[in-house]
């Protein structure tokens, strides 16, 4: 039985599971391949950056079918899908994956045996396995991590129903001028967040979001909360248009900073490390 998603849909997913970030002045990929199961009417993709540790994302669109396949390239895959449009049947096989619309068929090799990444010996069965034991640990509904002894942690502070073409537009400012730093400073006070961007030299700028539905959670004596994160934030909400919540842990006393929880509804979220960590 094939799995059935609308091809934009797919291009949708597989953009934005890229990870592109800018550097060195180069626009990099920051994920090379994909599983992606299809199961409670849901396509779903989850993922670590390549370098393992400071992102993790999980995405999905509607589908209908059941299964599972991978991608060996992204960038290829999407390839494909440009000659492809309206709905789309994704047939699987053990080395394959075969595309399906409007009388067109292409197919293109695929195996969960290959290599994650060019620089990596891990195969792409592995570093998925070891992404979702990851997502595991995380509790979108509630916000909480839940560490390597059982212990639940909540975020410190969380931010309600942010629009996020508001988001981008404070975070495309890194473009400004051509600067792309991939650097993005956060402050969080008072009910009010402030985003800042790129240096004095060819433009620094700040972006207030006031109204922002603010709960400090742990510790109400936080008032004032500042990090910084790289994660490619652009791109990502460059191809968003719904509200999303953040919530932020506090990570500072093992070391990891303030790490923070984009969530975009149906269990999706992107989960970013500090910069401080």
């Amino acid at each position: 039985m094939p799995i059935i998603v609308e091809t934009d849909s797919l291009k949708w997913l597989l953009t934005l599971m890229q990870r592109k970030q800018t550097i060195d002045g180069k626009s990099i990929s920051q994920v090379h391949s994909l599983s992606l199961k299809a199961e409670g009417s849901r396509l779903i993709a989850c993922t670590r950056v390549k370098d393992g540790v400071t992102s993790l994302m999980r995405l999905s669109i509607p589908c209908a079918g059941e299964g599972e396949f991978v991608l060996t390239d992204i960038e290829a895959a999407l390839g494909v899908l440009k000659y492809h449009g309206g709905t789309l049947n994704i047939i699987p096989t053990q080395d394959k994956v075969k595309f399906k619309s409007r009388g067109k068929q292409t197919t293109i090799s695929a195996n969960k045996e290959a290599r994650a990444f060019p620089h990596t010996p891990e195969t792409i069965a592995l570093w998925t396995e070891k992404s979702y034991s990851l997502a595991e640990k995380i509790n979108v509904d509630d916000m909480q991590y839940t560490t390597n002894d059982g212990d639940s942690i909540d975020v410190v502070l969380s931010l309600s129903d942010l629009s996020s073409n508001t988001l981008y537009e404070a975070f495309r400012c890194d473009s400004m001028n051509n600067q792309k730093f991939n650097k993005y400073t956060m402050q969080y006070s008072d009910g009010k967040l402030d985003i800042t961007v790129g240096d004095e030299l060819k433009g620094k700028t700040t972006t207030r979001i006031n109204e922002v539905l603010f709960s400090y959670i742990e510790d109400p004596t936080v008032i004032n909360l500042t990090a910084t994160y790289n994660g490619g934030l652009e791109h990502i909400f460059h191809h968003l248009n719904n509200d999303v919540n953040i919530g932020v842990w506090d990570f500072t006393a093992v070391g990891m900073g303030y790490p923070m929880l984009i969530t975009l509804g149906d269990g999706d979220f992107i989960f970013q490390v500090s910069n401080e960590a």
